[in-house]
């Protein structure tokens, strides 16, 4: 996914809005913290993003297929959702889901953004391929809003390859093993150098030095099967998937982490951060979520692309039908004629 524009634009219906000023996220969102000699005290960043991110976990994981979108908002229009399009502002203006507004990934952390957010509707996020969605989703969970990403972003919703990412015509057919693999013992990230008197703030802050860094936020499955004939390579995989699904068959050398445990303690401390994570799912919508997490509470990591519905075509090892039973749909899109002046970033979501 390509990153346009420090400025944030806003688009509703075929017309531009900026979201400028705004009161930010308000003051009050959490509880005071006590004052130690008349300041207040500073907070353990890691534990403050350990904490929420394991609420949110534990929550059913939630995502959105185009078909369904297209019936809730297209055909009959519900007002208990709403749509954000999280991707550049160009791609965007070429073409959107009606109705929908454009919030920038890499302004996803931006309190005077987020402060305009409905905390009393679902919020539907849209992107090139549904992985940045599904980490923008997480972030705003944590956050107190209930956000979805749609699966496949808009390379589901458009064959138009100018709109988003297209859809792998086959599985790799890569191998899978069914030998488990012991997780190690590692010490929990540093502490952040960086100061929080306020929650909101803390998390806000984590993800938007995770956005800054510009690191991807995939890693494709071409690149991990060469990594796994290179053990020097420094990945370390895994499968947040249930435990049944992982002993069908994995990637090798793949751990397994479920994906509603995967933030508490005693299992952040079977990961490393010295490596690289690679997280792997069914589809790739939970792996994004924990990547978000993950380098937010300082690890790097990155979600496989697409998921196991890639990796392999053997149905019964997905847990879900390979990709080549994914079709693109033909949906409608809006188009905004405005000329937008945009400049490029560094991330890629392709």
């Amino acid at each position: 996914m390509k990153l346009f524009g420090k400025k944030a634009l806003i688009m509703f219906a075929g017309a531009v809005l900026a979201f400028t000023g705004g009161c930010g996220i308000q003051e009050g969102s959490t509880a005071p913290q006590p004052k130690v000699n008349g300041q207040s005290e500073q907070l353990n960043v890691f534990s403050v993003v350990q904490q929420a991110a394991d609420a949110y976990l534990k929550k059913p994981a939630e995502s959105m297929a185009a078909d369904e979108i297209f019936e809730k908002m297209i055909l009959n229009y519900d007002p208990s959702y709403f749509i954000v399009d999280v991707r550049d502002t160009a791609a965007f203006a070429a073409g959107h889901i009606e109705g929908s507004v454009n919030i920038p990934y890499n302004m996803t952390a931006n309190p005077n953004q987020i402060a305009n957010l409905p905390k009393d509707k679902k919020i539907l996020v849209i992107c090139y391929s549904g992985h940045t969605a599904s980490q923008t989703a997480a972030l705003w969970n944590m956050l107190g809003y209930d956000a979805i990403s749609m699966v496949n972003g808009m390379g589901g919703w458009t064959s138009d390859v100018n709109l988003g990412t297209p859809l792998p015509q086959k599985p790799f057919d890569f191998p899978v093993e069914t030998t488990e693999t012991i997780a190690g013992n590692y010490d929990l990230p540093a502490q952040d150098s960086k100061q929080y008197t306020e929650e909101t703030a803390a998390l806000l802050g984590r993800a938007d030095d995770y956005l800054k860094a510009g690191i991807p936020p995939i890693m494709k499955p071409s690149d991990i099967q060469e990594s796994i004939k290179n053990t020097s390579t420094g990945f370390m995989l895994v499968d947040l998937r249930p435990a049944k699904e992982y002993a069908a068959g994995h990637l090798p050398g793949a751990i397994n982490i479920a994906f509603e445990s995967l933030a508490e303690l005693e299992q952040l401390k079977k990961l490393s951060t010295e490596n690289k994570i690679v997280l792997i799912d069914h589809d790739g919508t939970m792996s994004s979520k924990a990547a978000r997490i993950l380098n937010m509470l300082g690890y790097e990591a990155y979600a496989m692309k697409d998921g196991m519905r890639v990796w392999t075509s053997n149905a019964e090892i997905n847990g879900i039908m390979p990709i080549s039973n994914n079709k693109a749909k033909n949906y409608p899109v809006k188009q905004l004629n405005t000329k937008l002046e945009t400049e490029t970033g560094a991330a890629s979501c392709g």
